[in-house]
């Protein structure tokens, strides 16, 4: 591999990662406003049966929709090589258990001949389940890691061809180039600092941490955003240093 071929391979995958990433912050902050909105709108159908039930139908289709959309997301970061079948699995099979689970309480809610059965189903939307509390948080926020993760192993493994190129390079150029090339060292090495503080947060972003303690969840939710938004910069640093590696190479 030339120092050239790297040039015009990490933008792209980088592009991709920023994309995602605005992807999942702009998913991620208005959830629990959201699930908080329309619990108390299932109490204002006043014990009517079939507004209990609609109101159940239409909450549990914005959910599948949405996890949908994910399942979706996933599939296009696969076909396009920026993660790994195995990492795609991991996420698919909590998308279809949680489509699966809806679709058995829509079921359900359909069949209920009982206001107070039905006001209970519908609650059950956001209290069991926490779709867009915590599983497209966590699922999402997987996703972009995964791919920063699987960049950062690029761009790790493009090591010892900067060192050759930067050896055949002109000597005038070689301090400059160190330079360059030192700060890309750097920059994986910050990556991948914040990479250990993701892998502590992300597996707390669940329904279950956001049952016991919404604040402390939030809390953590909001750390794992910061994280990821970090690693992302670094790798932006260090692509940034290669590019300026390639446009010295060819200008000396």
């Amino acid at each position: 591999m030339t120092i050239q071929t790297l040039t015009n391979h990490l933008p792209r995958r980088l592009t991709l990662l920023g994309a995602v990433a605005a992807l999942a912050l702009c998913l991620a902050l208005p959830l629990t406003a959201n699930a908080a909105r329309a619990g108390s709108q299932a109490t204002s159908c006043e014990g009517s049966l079939s507004c209990l039930i609609t109101f159940g139908d239409t909450h549990i289709t914005l959910r599948i929709t949405a996890l949908n959309t994910l399942s979706g997301k996933v599939s296009a970061r696969l076909s396009g090589h920026t993660i790994t079948s195995d990492q795609a699995a991991v996420i698919q099979s909590d998308v279809t258990t949680n489509i699966n689970n809806l679709t058995a309480l829509k079921a359900k809610i359909d069949a209920d001949t009982d206001p107070k059965t039905a006001l209970a189903d519908d609650r059950s939307i956001f209290v069991t389940y926490r779709i867009f509390a915590a599983v497209l948080p966590h699922d999402f926020r997987l996703l972009l890691f995964d791919i920063m993760q699987n960049v950062d192993a690029k761009m790790r493994s493009a090591i010892p061809t900067l060192q050759d190129a930067i050896k055949g390079a002109p000597s005038g150029i070689q301090g400059q180039l160190n330079t360059l090339f030192t700060d890309y060292q750097n920059q994986l090495a910050a990556a991948e600092s914040q990479f250990d503080a993701i892998n502590t947060d992300l597996p707390q972003i669940t329904p279950a941490n956001f049952d016991s303690s919404p604040t402390t969840f939030e809390t953590t939710l909001t750390n794992l955003r910061t994280d990821e938004a970090a690693a992302a910069r670094d790798l932006h640093a260090a692509a940034k240093d290669v590019h300026r590696m390639v446009l010295l190479m060819k200008a000396g």
